[in-house]
């Protein structure tokens, strides 16, 4: 009887034990995932700015034209997607790299050549515009980074939206509409 006691007491120390050890085994895991995220963020973030600086160093440098650098949609009604195509001239002697382009909301969505655009040819750089839910006048900019100096160019355009019960009349030729 006493050998049974003593069974059932190390079995109840080893269920706690293994308690004890699950628990303590999750908050190990949730602290080492938490350290390796936080830790993967900042690496990533601080690796990435390494990257870039040292792209634009090496990087020949050349010298560019955009066709236009502001654009004025019009009119255009609110919940429509409007579409613009900036044109960009590499007038220098060495590739032209549009290195990052980065629109200044979340309502425009950039789409750009990736591959470096040879001296004297064109490329180009077309924004969406969601004006779902932004009535009103609307200015939006797009940050363009190049292998040029200076790096930065910020293209712009403007647009006012309407909403449907609005009366101005919104004439087609104001706006090109992504169907």
């Amino acid at each position: 009887m006493l050998s049974n006691i003593n069974e059932v007491l190390l079995d109840l120390q080893s269920v706690n034990l293994i308690r004890k050890m699950k628990n303590l085994s999750c908050i190990l895991l949730v602290v080492f995932t938490l350290g390796v995220s936080s830790c993967g963020q900042r690496g990533r973030s601080i690796d990435h700015q390494v990257i870039i600086e040292e792209i634009s160093e090496t990087m020949q440098k050349t010298t560019v034209k955009f066709l236009a650098t502001e654009h004025d949609f019009g009119i255009v009604k609110e919940g429509e997607k409007v579409v613009h195509v900036f044109e960009v001239l590499n007038t220098g002697a060495s590739d032209l790299v549009l290195q990052s382009v980065n629109p200044s909301c979340g309502c425009t969505t950039p789409k750009y050549d990736k591959k470096p655009i040879r001296p004297g040819k064109k490329g180009s750089i077309e924004v969406v515009f969601d004006t779902k839910g932004r009535p009103g006048n609307q200015r939006k900019t797009i940050m363009v980074v190049t292998n040029t100096e200076p790096p930065n160019t910020v293209l712009s355009f403007t647009c006012e939206v309407i909403r449907p019960e609005d009366r101005k009349i919104v004439r087609p030729e104001d706006s090109k509409i992504v169907r």
